[in-house]
Parts: structure tokens; C-alpha cells; sequence
């Protein structure tokens, strides 16, 4: 065991929290803006001088990426760094408190409330990770700290990926096995979908207190990731009394297949909510209209075929009555489609029903921004598939959710591409 430092860059280290297979965690404390911080120094990466410089700078490009993730379920980075004896380091906001780890081995697995209320903190993090193009790459109990007032924060996004950005030792992998998707192991591939499969073997063990893919050694581990499918959570543990609607959720988000999972993280978290409670997610309302609007609507019909009658009935004649009789057909027949067309609700932006009293509830800003993010992770699944038409189908439902997201435009740019 190495001994603790005193000081590394500008940080006074307290104390060593914690070790790991990447490196040390210390707190420290900044003595410039006097606060405590929590410092991750990274192993000694054995690199000659010009690819230690590489693997430098594209250490630190990734960092400041990840720094830019503002979110209360995110740990917060404040500075990277490399200190002449102790190598890279990463400095992140201090968060006092235990990980899931060390809950789910001291009180086992979670009750069905708290693993919800969990399991959305997390895809919230995701989620705004994902929109920022930040992929996570080693999501797992350990990296999940949770404080003293059940607030959940994702932590160690410095060894987080950009997309297209190597960066990375070439062919070094960095993650825990038995979190990683099939995809990673095979053929080093990170995307969104390889984070919602580390987020499925998280729900996996946060459900059922058992890893999905149990095992002491890794490559072991490995070979089942990418080729066998776990047991069900609830045949894992009969006594957590799992529902069987609930191994469908989590299995679906293990699937081998990147297309099977789910299209994002809070999609996930609906889902598995909905398996739990056995209820939807909360959707747009339906109401039926008061007796008075209904009243309203049929004195003014009324009036109307009234009117229609008054102005265009005129005196029998021979030569006129059966021009007459089909006008009147005509016209009322267009006028009763135009009111119908109105009521029942087919315009834009109306939800088409059998039941002519029944509209749906606006959606609220936070629900259409939230609808259109999960537009935004189809379009670029769809992109990364190749499916331009599909991408470009998903944008434009992201842009009827809320036009101002600035990723829109982005996508479409790419798509054009």
C-alpha cells in the first residue's frame, strides 16, 4: 500500500476513501477557495514520453467534457490536472454519504419505493449526460454515491467517453466486467445502450441483492456477459419477491441485442415503474366536456341549420324544386363535416377519439421537454444505425414536443450529413 501523499497540485490531502483497479480516491481540501474536494489520481498508465503526452491531453479534453454535466445526481469536476509525482489526477465535489455498493451489502436489496426513487435519480443523470454526448462507460454500485437524505449522485465520469474520441490507452478497457455490455467486451464499442445495459445489471442487483453475472474471475465473467443470459432477478432471490413483470423490464434491458434495449434511460425507468405498481405512466388526462359547452355547441347547430334554411329555401316551382332540395343537401352536409371535423377533435394537435366528448390535457413544459429528449436518444440511435428517415422522423416529433432544444438543429445538421 502506497503512502498517503500530503499534497497533490495545489490540494491538501486528509485522508485516502478509497481504492480501486484505475487508482486512489483522497479527500483533500483546496487551499485556495477552502473547501473539501475529493481526488482521483490514476494509476501509473505505463506509456513511452509521446504517447503519455497523447493519452495526457485526451485525458484532459474528456474531463473538461464531462465537467461541463451540471446536475444534481452528477458529481460535479472541478479541475484535472498532473502533478509530477503522482500522475493525473481528477478532482471532483466532495459528497459525504455511502455508495450503493456498501448499502446493498449491509441491508441488502432494495425496498420497491426506494429502488424506484433510485433507479429515476440515475436515469436523470444519464439522461442529461447522454444529451450533452457524454457516454459514462463504467456505471455500476460502486460509482453511485447516495447521501445522508437519499439524494443519488453518479459519480467517476473522468474515465468517461465522448463519442468518435479515443481516449484511452488503444485497447485498454476500462470498466468492470460483469457491468459492461456484450458490445464493449467483443469489439470495444460505447454508446447510450452500452450505459443502459450497465444500468440494467445495476436495477439487476439493486432488485434482487445478486450481480446478474456473478462470478470471482473476470474473464469468466466476461464470456457470460457476451454470450449467456442471466437467471431472472426474481429467481435469483425468491425472497425479494419480485414481480415477474419486473424481469421482463430488466432482462429486456440486458438483451444482447443493443437495438432490444430500451430507447433511454428514463424510457427504462417508466417501465420498470409500470411493472411495479402494475399503472401506467402519467399521461395526458382525459376529461369530458361540461353539460353547458355541450349545450353552448348544440343551440349554436341549431342556429346555424336555421339560418342555412331561412337564406336558401325559396318558392316551389316546377323547374326548381330538385336543384333546390340538392343545394340544401350539399350545403348542410359540408357543414355538418366542418363542426364534426372541429369536435371531434382531428386539427393539429388534438388527439383523435371515437368519443366525441372526450380532449386530452395539454401536455406541461416539463413533460414536452422531457418527451422531446427521448425523441432526441431515438434520433441518434437512429443515426448511429443509419437510418436517416428514422432519425429525421424522431426529430420531428422532438420538435412538435419543444422546438427550442438547441440538439435539434444539431441532429438535423448531422443528418443532412
Amino acid at each position: 500500500m502506497e503512502d498517503t501523499p500530503q499534497q497533490i497540485g495545489r490540494y491538501r490531502i486528509e485522508r485516502l476513501l478509497g481504492s480501486g483497479s484505475m487508482g486512489h480516491v483522497y479527500l483533500a481540501r483546496d487551499a485556495d477557495l477552502e473547501r473539501p474536494v475529493a481526488i482521483k489520481t490514476l494509476r501509473d498508465v505505463d506509456l513511452d514520453e509521446e504517447s503519455r503526452r497523447v493519452f495526457l491531453s485526451r485525458f484532459q479534453n474528456e474531463a473538461r467534457a464531462a465537467a461541463r454535466l451540471h446536475h444534481p445526481n452528477i458529481v460535479q469536476i472541478f479541475d484535472v490536472g498532473d502533478d509530477r509525482k503522482h500522475g493525473p489526477y481528477l478532482v471532483f465535489e466532495y459528497v459525504p454519504g455511502h455508495t450503493l455498493k456498501q448499502q446493498l451489502r449491509n441491508k441488502g436489496p432494495l425496498p420497491k419505493d426506494q429502488l424506484l426513487h433510485v433507479a429515476q435519480q440515475i436515469a436523470d443523470a444519464l439522461a442529461t449526460a447522454h444529451a450533452a454526448g457524454v457516454i459514462h462507460r463504467d456505471l455500476k454500485p460502486e460509482n453511485l454515491l447516495i447521501t445522508d437524505n437519499g439524494q443519488v449522485k453518479l459519480a467517476d465520469f473522468g474515465i468517461a467517453r465522448v463519442p468518435n474520441a479515443d481516449l484511452t490507452k488503444e485497447g485498454q478497457f476500462l470498466g468492470t466486467p460483469c457491468y459492461a455490455a456484450p458490445e464493449t467486451l467483443l469489439k470495444g464499442e460505447y454508446s447510450e445502450k452500452t450505459d443502459l445495459f450497465s444500468f440494467g445489471a445495476v436495477l439487476y442487483e439493486a432488485a434482487s441483492g445478486e450481480r446478474a453475472f456473478p462470478g470471482a474471475e473476470a474473464i469468466v465473467v466476461a464470456q457470460n456477459v457476451m454470450y449467456k443470459d442471466p437467471t431472472p432477478p426474481s429467481e435469483t432471490n425468491r425472497g425479494a419477491a419480485i414481480p415477474v413483470q419486473v424481469d421482463r423490464v430488466i432482462m429486456r434491458a440486458l438483451s444482447k441485442d443493443p437495438g432490444a434495449r430500451f430507447a433511454s434511460s428514463r424510457t427504462l425507468v417508466s417501465a420498470l415503474r409500470e411493472a411495479y405498481t402494475g399503472k401506467a405512466p402519467k399521461r395526458p388526462r382525459r376529461r369530458r366536456r361540461s353539460v353547458p359547452m355541450i349545450f353552448v355547441l348544440l343551440v349554436g347547430a341549431a342556429l346555424t341549420a336555421w339560418a342555412l334554411l331561412t337564406n336558401q329555401i325559396k318558392p316551389p316551382s316546377a323547374d326548381t324544386d330538385t336543384r333546390t332540395s340538392s343545394g340544401i343537401g350539399a350545403d348542410a352536409g359540408t357543414d355538418v363535416d366542418t363542426v364534426a371535423g372541429t369536435d371531434t377533435g382531428t386539427g393539429p394537435g388534438a388527439v383523435a377519439d371515437t368519443d366525441a366528448d372526450a380532449v386530452a390535457e395539454p401536455l406541461s413544459p416539463h413533460e414536452r421537454e422531457e418527451a422531446a429528449k427521448d425523441e432526441l436518444a431515438r434520433a441518434r440511435e437512429a443515426l448511429r444505425n443509419g437510418d436517416v428517415a428514422g432519425a429525421q422522423a424522431a426529430l420531428d416529433r422532438a420538435t412538435a414536443y419543444d422546438p427550442s432544444n438547441p440538439d435539434i438543429e444539431a441532429l438535423r445538421a448531422k443528418a443532412r450529413r
